[in-house]
């Protein structure tokens, strides 16, 4: 009679066991993995900086990248890339910087949003500066790689104009 109750010990623990050691490899390591998109979007940064914005934008993208403001439905991929960035531009300027990241707990998506600023150096050498938010979505790749699938920004909104001051009565 003991020996059936101590099998039946045994295999309830070697089955606790697989079960615990299952949901440790199933978990990942959120902490590395947000440090991990954090520094894709900081690299991602730098090369636009070093190679240009269309070099940058092309070697982060993941082959079914999209962009909202140039209709996913027509335009994925590297031709998405290419619609949105378009050629490089002497004198332009994108910095951005990511004030926030976050991974699925799965660690097979992340994203990180923050602040750009686009500089233009027009013809004349008058400057313009836009600035605004930006998010970034990444896909883990099957090489283990991360990717962006979606970028966009939304351009800061004008400050709103001084109200009238109200003239006092009777002048």
């Amino acid at each position: 009679m003991k020996l059936p109750f101590l099998l039946l010990v045994a295999s309830a623990l070697f089955s606790a066991s697989l079960t615990t050691a299952a949901l440790a490899h199933t978990q990942p390591d959120k902490a590395k993995l947000k440090a991990e998109v954090a520094a894709m979007e900081d690299a991602f940064c730098a090369m636009a900086k070093t190679q240009g914005l269309l070099a940058a934008f092309q070697h982060f993208a993941a082959p079914e990248v999209a962009f909202i403001d140039t209709d996913p439905r027509k335009w994925r991929g590297p031709a998405a890339v290419l619609e949105r960035i378009g050629p490089d531009q002497p004198g332009v300027n994108l910095n951005w910087a990511a004030a926030f990241t976050d991974v699925s707990d799965d660690g097979t998506l992340g994203y990180n949003y923050g602040r750009y600023e686009l500089k233009q150096t027009k013809p004349d050498g008058t400057v313009s500066v836009h600035t605004g938010w930006f998010l970034t979505i990444w896909k883990r790749q099957p090489d283990g790689s991360w990717r962006y699938v979606m970028d966009n920004g939304a351009a800061d909104r004008p400050a709103p104009k001084p109200a009238a001051t109200p003239k006092p009565a009777g002048s």
